[in-house]
C-alpha cells in the first residue's frame, strides 16, 4: 500500500501534472447519505474480487441483458454467466459460472456491523456500477480511438480502479506482524475505532475510500505532507507511521492519482488480454530510484487501463529503467475547462485552494486510446502469465488465441522455470481441432514458418548472395523484428534468449555503475541497408568485444554457418536495442567501443 520513501526524495508536486485528478474540492465525509440503520439478512455471501460484469465480457456469444440471463437460467436452471478458467494449482480447464470464481465467501462480510454485515460489499457494488457505465463508454468508443470523459466519471473510474487493487491485497496491509512501522499507529487506530484484528481496520479502510469523495482522499494526504513534509510522510511508511497520523491510508491513493497518467490500450484485432487473478494494480517496471513504472488494471478482452508513471522524464536523465512495456506509446490525455480554456494560469502554482477555485466536475478530458500491435500485446499478456502465482487462475476468452499467447510465452527460455504452471494448459489447448484447411494455406498454429526457412536456407545452401555479413544478418533480423508473426522454431527461440540475455546484462552492469542514461537524447538513427564487408567486420568485433569482455556473456556459439549466423544476428539486434534504449552509450562511447566505426552503421532521418 505505502512506497518507500526513496521514491519520493528529491520530487516537488507539479499541479499541472494532476490536472485531471482533483475536482472542486468536497468536505462532505459522505458520497451518498446515510439510511437509518435496519436489521439486514445476515446470511452467506460470495464476494467477488473481480467484479461480475468484467468477467462476463470473457464469455464467447453475443452479451445477453440480465432479463435475458434470469430467463436462461429460469429455463434451464443453470447459471447463463460461464468462463472458461484456467486452475493453476489443479492444472484443471473448466467452464464455471462467474458467480463461483474470483472471490471468496463472506470477503467484505462485517461481523461487527450488527445492522448489516454486508454493508461493504454493498457499497462497492454501487461504484462497480458506475464504472462498467464508463467502461462500457470506453468499449463503444474503440472504433473512434478516442474517448472523451468529464472529471466526474475520472474520479469515479480512478476511485474504482485503486480500490480493485486494494481489495484483492489490502487486508495484508495492516498486519503487524507484515508491516511493524504501522504497529503503534494501529493500536491507537483499533483503540479509537473498536477494531478488534487488522482485517477490521482494512473493512473500515475500506468504507474510508469509498464513502469519501475522491478529491477529499487526496486532500487528505496532501494535509499530511503539510503536517509533516512531503518526504517525511512517506519516510515514516519504513521508519514508524506517527501514531497521531490521521489518514496515512491515503498516501497510496494520492500517488496513484497524481503521480500516474492514466491510459487506455486496445489489443491487436487478432489477439486478446487475458485475464488473471492479480490484474488489477499489476505493478510493472522498475526505475533505478525504485519507483514503479506502470500499474495495470483490465477490464475486458479487449481493454487494459495502464497508469503510466508522470516522472519518466526524470527517470530519462537517470540511470536504466526496467520495463518490458516501456516501448508502447502512451500519450497524455488532453483536457478543456468549462471556460474553454485548455489550462489554467496560477500566480501561486502551489496554491491547492487556488486550483481548486478553477475547476469543475463538468470539465472534459480526451483519450487517444492505443492499439496495440501483435508483439505488444504478447507483451502485455507475458508480463501478466509472468506474475501469476502458483495458486493463481486464468480466464479466457479464445482458446486458439490463448493457445498462441501461451506458445510466445512458452518459448522464450527466460521462462523456462514456469512453464510447469501451464504444462496442463498447454496440453489442453493443443487438442482444439484446427480449422479445415485449403491446399494454398497453414494453420495459425503450425510451427512451421516458410518464409524464414526459405531465407534461413538459401544462407546454408549458399544460395542467396550478399555483399557482408551485415547484409546477411539484417536480412533474417527484419523478419525476426515481429518475433509474434514468426512461427516456433529453435533458431527463433534462441534468438529471442540471445538477445534477452545481451539486453539484461546491459540494463544491469549500467545500473551497479550509474552510467549514462537510457533514452535521452532520443535518437534518429535506423540502420543501414548495406555495408561493405572492411566495415562489417569491424562493427561486428566492436559488438562482441563489449557484450563479452565489458558486460560478462559467454558467446557459446557453434562454429557452423547457422552458428555465426545466429552470433551476428543477436549482435545485430544488440546495437539497434542500444539505439533506442541507450543511446548515450553510442553516443559517448566506453573503452570497449570503437563509437566512430559503430556510428557507421547508423544513417540519420
Amino acid at each position: 500500500m505505502f512506497q518507500s520513501p526513496a521514491s519520493f526524495q528529491f520530487r516537488r508536486l507539479n499541479p499541472s501534472l494532476y490536472l485531471s485528478n482533483m475536482p472542486p474540492r468536497n468536505r462532505r465525509r459522505g458520497a451518498r447519505p446515510t439510511a437509518p440503520p435496519t436489521q439486514r439478512p445476515q446470511g452467506d455471501q460470495y464476494h467477488h474480487a473481480i467484479p461480475r460484469f468484467i468477467l462476463r465480457r470473457f464469455q464467447a456469444g453475443p452479451r445477453k441483458s440480465n432479463a435475458e440471463r434470469r430467463a436462461e437460467y429460469r429455463r434451464s436452471g443453470v447459471d447463463p454467466d460461464q468462463v472458461l478458467y484456467y486452475d493453476v494449482a489443479s492444472g484443471s480447464l473448466d467452464e464455471c459460472s462467474v458467480g463461483k470464481i474470483y472471490g471468496k465467501k463472506n470477503l467484505y462480510r462485517d461481523a461487527s456491523n450488527l445492522s448489516n454485515v454486508n454493508e461493504v460489499e454493498e457499497k462497492l457494488s454501487l461504484l462497480e456500477r458506475e464504472a462498467a457505465l464508463i467502461i462500457a463508454t470506453l468499449h463503444s468508443e474503440l472504433p473512434r480511438r478516442k474517448v472523451t470523459l468529464k472529471r466526474r466519471d475520472l474520479d469515479i473510474l480512478r476511485k474504482f480502479m485503486f480500490v480493485m487493487h486494494y481489495r484483492n491485497v489490502g487486508s495484508t496491509y495492516f498486519d503487524p506482524d507484515l508491516n511493524p512501522s504501522l504497529r503503534q499507529w494501529l493500536i491507537r487506530y483499533q483503540a479509537e475505532h473498536q477494531c478488534q484484528s487488522h482485517v477490521d481496520v482494512w473493512l473500515r479502510i475500506m468504507r474510508y475510500y469509498l464513502d469519501t469523495p475522491h478529491s477529499q482522499i487526496v486532500d487528505d494526504a496532501h494535509a499530511e505532507f503539510k503536517k509533516y513534509g512531503h518526504v517525511e510522510a512517506f519516510t515514516q511508511v519504513v521508519t514508524g507511521v506517527d501514531p497521531a497520523s490521521e489518514h496515512p491510508d491515503s498516501l497510496a491513493y494520492q500517488v496513484q492519482a497524481e503521480m500516474y497518467f492514466l491510459g487506455i490500450w486496445e489489443a491487436e484485432a487478432t489477439s486478446e488480454f487475458i485475464l488473471t487473478k492479480n490484474a488489477f494494480g499489476l505493478w510493472e517496471g522498475r526505475s533505478s530510484t525504485m519507483d514503479t513504472i506502470h500499474r495495470i488494471f483490465l477490464v475486458s478482452p479487449r481493454i487494459a487501463l495502464v497508469l503510466r508513471s508522470n516522472s519518466l522524464p526524470l527517470f530519462d536523465t537517470g540511470a536504466p529503467m526496467k520495463s518490458a512495456l516501456l516501448s508502447i506509446p502512451q500519450e497524455k490525455p488532453t483536457s478543456r475547462l468549462v471556460n474553454g480554456q485548455t489550462g489554467i494560469s496560477l500566480s501561486d502554482m502551489n496554491d491547492i485552494s487556488e486550483w481548486n477555485r478553477h475547476r469543475s466536475p463538468d470539465d472534459v478530458f480526451t483519450f487517444t486510446i492505443t492499439k496495440l500491435t501483435l508483439d505488444q500485446t504478447d507483451a502485455f499478456n507475458v508480463v501478466l502469465l509472468d506474475n501469476v502465482r502458483s495458486d493463481g487462475a486464468i480466464t479466457f476468452l479464445g482458446r486458439e488465441r490463448m493457445l498462441r499467447t501461451l506458445r510466445v510465452f512458452w518459448n522464450n527460455p527466460l521462462h523456462r522455470f514456469d512453464r510447469q504452471k501451464y504444462a496442463s494448459l498447454m496440453r489442453y489447448l493443443s487438442i482444439i481441432p484446427p480449422p479445415p484447411l485449403s491446399h494454398t494455406s497453414t494453420s495459425s498454429l503450425e510451427p512451421v514458418d516458410t518464409e524464414l526457412y526459405v531465407a534461413l536456407m538459401g544462407i546454408v545452401l549458399n544460395q542467396t548472395k550478399f555483399v557482408s555479413g551485415y547484409d546477411r544478418a539484417l536480412s533474417i533480423y527484419r523478419l525476426l523484428q515481429t518475433t509474434s508473426r514468426r512461427r516456433t522454431c529453435p533458431f527463433v527461440t534462441q534468438h529471442i534468449y540471445n538477445l534477452t540475455v545481451f539486453m539484461e546484462r546491459c540494463q544491469n552492469h549500467f545500473s551497479t555503475l550509474g552510467g549514462p542514461a537510457f533514452r535521452k537524447p532520443k535518437s534518429s538513427l535506423h540502420l543501414k541497408m548495406s555495408l561493405p564487408p572492411e566495415l562489417s567486420a569491424r562493427i561486428f568485433t566492436t559488438l562482441e568485444n563489449l557484450v563479452s569482455k565489458t558486460l560478462g556473456v559467454r558467446m557459446d556459439f557453434d562454429e557452423d554457418v547457422l552458428g555465426k549466423l545466429g552470433k551476428e544476428i543477436a549482435l545485430l539486434a544488440f546495437l539497434d536495442w542500444l539505439d533506442v534504449e541507450m543511446p548515450m552509450v553510442l553516443i559517448r562511447g566506453m573503452s570497449v567501443i570503437d563509437t566512430v566505426t559503430v556510428k557507421d552503421a547508423f544513417y540519420f532521418v
